[in-house]
């Protein structure tokens, strides 16, 4: 009689075992991804307020910039804050819609670095409307960015669920799969350090022949990086993940050479070159985490991972360099 029950039922669902199957995945630019009518309210709310947010400081900086003197600390700052509001909305969008824990984590954790600059800068600088309406906005706003956003990112990194609807129920592959997504969060947040290097290095003034060079040549590096690391490990490439690792020094060489000079001015500009120590050593540590990702990442490659998540198949990896046949040529 329970044999007889059991098949009026009908078969077993992930519901009955309290899996949550959730919506379909669409393929889009930002790749597999959650369809913007499938979001949750609290989801909406945060995001048209960060987008707004972003918006809005954005607004206010492109003035600033427009305002001020280029020999004005002011402008290097802005300078960063339009970089940052740039990432930002890439953060907001791409982390609610890939259910993307890091980069949501990221952005909250950007908000408050910002919020402590614009209350310091407003306070120990000059002071005029614009900045005034830009620190009221900050706020106002920036405590609840922060708090929703880790709410909403821990949610994401407990609930797996964008995760589970990619690879499905092989938990290795899940294991994988959360590990190459910190991967490429971290390698962004690396990009967007690098670029705000870049900008706070160029301190007021005049830029000699060395450092129009070193900057040049340490921004190709920063962005040829980030492509290597990118492709490299989506496409599980051994060649471009060794290039990849053996370039790390590099980078760091170069960081080190930015804090070098920056103390050199550190009497002329001692909020401009403080926070480009801080903004540094930050960009080290979190090269470190992109080393150390980078390396679990290798270990997991050839497991099934980019035919799962990415629909990659072994031919299509002669897009960057094939490791397995160098004389392939990718097609595709």
């Amino acid at each position: 009689m329970a044999e007889a029950a059991a098949d009026d039922a009908g078969p077993i669902t992930f519901a009955d075992l309290g899996i949550p199957q959730g919506p379909q995945l669409q393929e889009s630019l930002l790749g597999k991804a959650r369809s913007i009518k499938d979001l949750e309210r609290k989801e909406y709310v945060y995001t048209v307020v960060a987008v707004l947010t972003l918006v809005v400081t954005t607004g206010f900086t492109i003035y600033k910039i427009s305002t001020v003197g280029r020999d004005n600390p002011d402008f290097t700052f802005a300078l960063i804050l339009l970089t940052s509001s740039v990432f930002g909305i890439y953060y907001v969008v791409h982390g609610v819609l890939q259910e993307r824990a890091t980069e949501i984590i990221i952005f909250s954790v950007a908000n408050f670095a910002v919020l402590m600059y614009l209350i310091v800068n407003y306070a120990a600088g000059s002071k005029d409307d614009i900045k005034l309406a830009r620190l009221i906005i900050a706020v106002v706003l920036c405590p609840f960015l922060i708090c929703a956003g880790v709410w909403i990112g821990v949610s994401y990194h407990q609930s797996g669920n964008l995760i589970f609807r990619t690879v499905g129920a092989s938990t290795e592959l899940q294991r994988i799969c959360r590990t190459v997504f910190f991967f490429f969060d971290i390698l962004k947040f690396d990009l967007q350090l690098a670029i705000s290097m870049v900008l706070l290095i160029v301190v007021p003034g005049k830029l000699n022949t060395e450092e129009i060079v070193v900057l040049s040549v340490g921004s190709v590096l920063c962005l040829a990086w980030f492509v290597l690391g990118f492709y490299g490990m989506k496409y599980e490439n051994k060649i471009g993940a060794i290039m990849f690792l053996a370039m790390s020094p590099l980078e760091v060489a170069y960081v080190i050479y930015k804090l070098v000079k920056t103390a050199s001015v550190m009497q002329r500009f001692g909020g401009l070159a403080g926070s480009t120590i801080v903004c540094g050593v930050i960009a080290l540590v979190v090269r470190i985490l992109v080393v150390i990702a980078a390396v679990l990442v290798i270990r997991s490659f050839n497991k099934g991972l980019k035919q799962k998540a990415f629909g990659i198949e072994e031919h299509q990896t002669g897009n960057i360099i094939n490791a397995e046949d160098p004389g392939s040529s990718g097609a595709h």
